[in-house]
């Protein structure tokens, strides 16, 4: 049998993806990024903030900084925050968590995706064991056993390897060429983004509250705007996409108690519909999913990213050298492990979204007793503290 061509082939050069190429490739690996989209254009150059931002939690910090990614992002664009603080719509109680209270110095920091995508992608540039394939896409697998894989791009390249990694995103063809089925659901929600400038500043805080229609957070960013991600059930996001901007800020403003004041401006709205999925399987074959082709969460709790850059950290741990990389022993070990805790985390963020969402008396007083418990609980809350900022692992 001739030699592969590459060690690991790589579909999708997103976050997640990027993240996985810069660290199996510092172990030692020859890696080809497979990628549908031209390089991101530089975010210094743009004056304004992306609209897609992602609270990057310390355990996820740690790992880009391993990279060697962490260190080059733009310091003056990332925005630390000290401060969490949530409560519900129908309800008196609130929880609010500190990072002095874990002695740190943050809970985690607020980063635009483009930012971040950029700078990864920058890193992926300067190892020298990374080929890229960019534009293209995996078009077709010709060869895929418990040895190796060979595929065919759309560019009419063809690739042999010993492992192609699926990291193209939810609806991820890859894990469909692969012959992996994806359980689904829809949450019947819209999530609305935008920046926003509000009366008061952020205080360096992110806020969630939980309302009948959906969860609203709003994050701080280091611009002194806020970021924010308006959760709303279908039709509720339908009548407030069909306002102009004076009318949405009042709306936004009203949901959200006026904690930081007036919502005096706001940029460019976007909506995503929000759904779930899990697959039963993260190995087929030479085939392995990552990041959003294994799992996808409600936003709600923001760590969609930070599960994916888990999957690259254990990934990485795993498979360390070719004898490791040869055998499936180490990859159903990572499948079996980043499976179950994914799920744990799809499943917690649905039924929160769930219980937040019902208004019947008895279980808005259940809700208080339990935050209240949480605030008033300092071990407990020090270890959910603990847990959220270590990327749920």
């Amino acid at each position: 049998m001739s030699a592969p061509d590459f060690d690991i082939v790589i579909a999708g050069a997103g976050m997640v993806g990027s993240a996985a190429a810069c660290a199996l490739a510092g172990n030692g690996f020859r890696v080809a990024l497979v990628e549908t989209m031209p390089a991101p254009k530089d975010a210094a150059t743009r004056s304004g903030y992306d609209l897609r931002v992602s609270a990057i939690s310390p355990g996820s910090r740690e790992i880009l900084e391993r990279l060697g990614v962490w260190q080059q992002l733009d310091p003056e664009r990332v925005c630390y925050y000290e401060q969490m603080h949530i409560w519900h719509q129908h309800g008196a109680a609130s929880v609010a968590f500190d990072a002095v209270d874990l002695a740190c110095d943050n809970l985690g920091a607020i980063v635009e995706n483009r930012l971040l995508q950029q700078t990864l992608s920058r890193a992926c540039e300067q190892q020298p064991a990374i080929e890229w394939f960019m534009p293209d896409s995996v078009e077709q697998l010709l060869v895929n056993n418990a040895q190796r894989v060979e595929l065919r791009l759309s560019s009419g390249a063809c690739l042999s390897a010993r492992l192609l990694i699926a990291a193209d995103g939810r609806v991820s063809p890859t894990r469909n060429l692969a012959g992996i089925e994806a359980h689904s659901g829809q949450y019947r929600q819209t999530a609305i983004v935008a920046n926003v400038d509000t009366e008061l500043p952020h205080r360096h805080t992110a806020w969630q509250r939980f309302l009948a229609t959906g969860p609203l957070a709003f994050l701080p960013l280091a611009n002194g705007q806020s970021s924010i991600v308006w959760s709303c059930d279908d039709v509720f996001a339908a009548e407030i996409a069909a306002t102009d901007d004076d009318e949405f800020c009042r709306a936004l403003g009203e949901a959200f108690e006026y904690k930081l004041g007036a919502v005096t401006a706001c940029g460019e709205r976007l909506g995503f519909p929000l759904g779930w999925h899990s697959c039963d399987r993260w190995l087929e074959g030479r085939v392995l999913l990552i990041g959003d082709a294994a799992h996808g969460v409600h936003p709600l709790a923001g760590q969609g990213v930070n599960l994916g850059f888990s999957d690259v950290d254990l990934l990485a741990k795993r498979v360390t050298d070719s004898a490791q990389l040869a055998t499936q022993k180490q990859l159903r070990r990572y499948e079996r492990q980043r499976k179950s805790e994914t799920w744990v985390a799809t499943m917690s963020f649905s039924g929160l979204k769930w219980v937040y969402g019902l208004e019947q008396k008895p279980l808005t007083g259940i809700r208080d007793i339990g935050m209240r418990i949480i605030d008033e609980t300092p071990w407990f809350k020090r270890a959910m503290m603990q847990k959220a900022i270590q990327n749920l692992t």
